[in-house]
């Protein structure tokens, strides 16, 4: 899954890290991942976008059954600090497990 942001004002700083968070089945609580989507590495800096396996989200501590949406929110840091968490956005939905296969033709000889 692909979260993906864009940075406005930066307060007279770039920005030099952000805080991904993302939330968890309880659907109140928001945990970070940071080996996918560590907001301090500077590619992710560069390109406001990481990239978190969905296996990951469906483990601790997010715990994300199938078929559940999934919540993020971001926030910045530049030289002055942090800046607030972002509205938080959804566009993914948990769908790990194939559909079964239809039109099953048997053939007879």
């Amino acid at each position: 899954m692909r979260i993906n942001w864009v940075t406005v004002d930066d307060g007279g700083s770039p920005p030099i890290t952000f805080e991904i968070a993302i939330r968890k089945s309880d659907g109140i609580t928001y945990s970070t991942e940071l080996n996918y989507c560590d907001g301090s590495n500077v590619d992710i800096v560069a390109v406001t976008t990481c990239s978190i396996p969905v296996y990951l989200l469906r483990a601790a501590p997010f715990n994300l059954p199938w078929g559940s949406s999934v919540w993020a929110k971001v926030r910045s840091a530049n030289l002055y600090g942090y800046s607030e968490f972002s509205n938080f956005g959804n566009g993914a939905i948990i769908t790990t497990n194939p559909d079964a296969p239809i039109n099953l033709i048997e053939d007879v000889t």
